[in-house]
């Protein structure tokens, strides 16, 4: 075993970070974590032990608090009580419990349902529209594990659940990727779509259908996506390679795929690699702002007014993102192991020889 420093791509520089303002955790963090322990302790008789464990490791309190650093605490809550939601439904619908039948779907909404009184925090929620979303979320994402929703499911749209059986699948058997056919991929499975969508309408932003399915708004969307999932694998990657858990991640791609020239156990080349493709993404990124700009008539200030509001969210979706992964707080990764690393973005790794 050795220990190898790496140099990351500095994201800092590659998303042009410091042209916005500097992102920060929520300072209500603390008051935040204890509440969401409180509400963790309610719900003993309903989720197990092993359930609490996974659901405290995400520390969504942080989370939330990275994405929203400038909200109340009011508003906070409302960011921590959809985190929760979704992760509920995610943590009580685990892939083997589901195929087991173990998944009421029925029980999972009354769930929500029972919450939405003021629960699990005293919010502002009125009409308590996170329900609806989560509710929403839940029967286009999970298979018909019951009749009566199986008219309800999304047409030709790849279920949470199957994507994260075939990722399993993909560890298990060492599945070759290509670098695109990993990145297509990439894109079904990362979690973030029903964040970006939660965080458009905790910014009150009113943008038309028609304009969000434009090939200009998809492709901010799709970049979005991308430059989260990405900058997750950047950041993720010593993580998974000290646990031999590597498979699933750009920079081990990078190396196995022919096409590439990266080597195979050139880490840095990979981390390199990575990084072009996440400044490939920005590109597109600020590309199709300036194609939905110039789609939009001159004189149409509010819905440029909007457009750039809801840009504005994408951007503090994905500052948001890294912040929260590399806060030093964040058990998850543990990426940077002193305040110079952190700095300079430079990686150790432990490997073996």
């Amino acid at each position: 075993m050795r220990t190898v420093q790496y140099q990351l791509p500095n994201l800092d520089l590659l998303l042009d970070r410091h042209s916005r303002p500097s992102y920060k955790v929520n300072p209500n963090e603390p008051d935040l974590g204890k509440e969401f322990t409180a509400f963790l302790d309610k719900l003993q008789n309903v989720i197990s032990p092993f359930q609490r464990k996974e659901i405290e490791g995400a520390q969504l309190p942080l989370c939330a608090a990275a994405y929203a650093p400038d909200a109340d605490i009011q508003k906070l809550r409302v960011y921590l009580d959809y985190f929760v939601l979704l992760l509920l439904v995610e943590v009580m619908s685990d892939v083997s419990n589901a195929q087991a039948g173990m998944f009421d779907l029925d029980f999972m909404i009354n769930l929500l349902n029972a919450c939405a009184d003021n629960q699990p925090f005293d919010t502002f929620k009125q009409n308590d529209p996170l329900v609806i979303l989560t509710e929403r979320f839940a029967r286009k994402c999970f298979p018909p594990l019951s009749p009566s929703y199986r008219d309800d499911a999304t047409q030709g749209t790849i279920s949470y659940l199957q994507a994260a059986a075939q990722e399993n699948y993909d560890r298990t058997n060492r599945a070759a990727f290509t670098v695109n056919s990993y990145i297509a991929h990439r894109r079904k499975v990362v979690a973030i779509s029903p964040v970006i969508a939660f965080n458009r309408w905790m910014a009150r932003i009113s943008l038309s259908h028609e304009i969000l399915q434009t090939p200009s708004l998809q492709g901010l969307l799709e970049a979005t996506v991308d430059l989260i999932a990405l900058s997750n694998d950047l950041i993720s990657y010593k993580k998974e390679k000290q646990q031999g858990e590597d498979i699933h991640n750009l920079v081990s791609v990078a190396m196995a795929d022919p096409a590439i020239p990266v080597k195979s156990g050139d880490i840095q080349a990979g981390f390199d690699f990575a990084g072009s493709k996440i400044a490939e993404a920005y590109s597109r990124f600020q590309q199709c702002k300036l194609d939905a700009l110039a789609q939009l008539a001159s004189d149409d200030l509010e819905t440029r007014s909007e457009l750039l509001c809801y840009v504005n969210t994408l951007l503090e979706t994905i500052d948001g993102n890294i912040v929260w992964q590399i806060d030093p707080r964040t058990v998850r990764y543990h990426l940077f192991e002193t305040p110079e690393e952190r700095e300079h973005w430079l990686v150790t790794i432990h490997v073996e020889d």
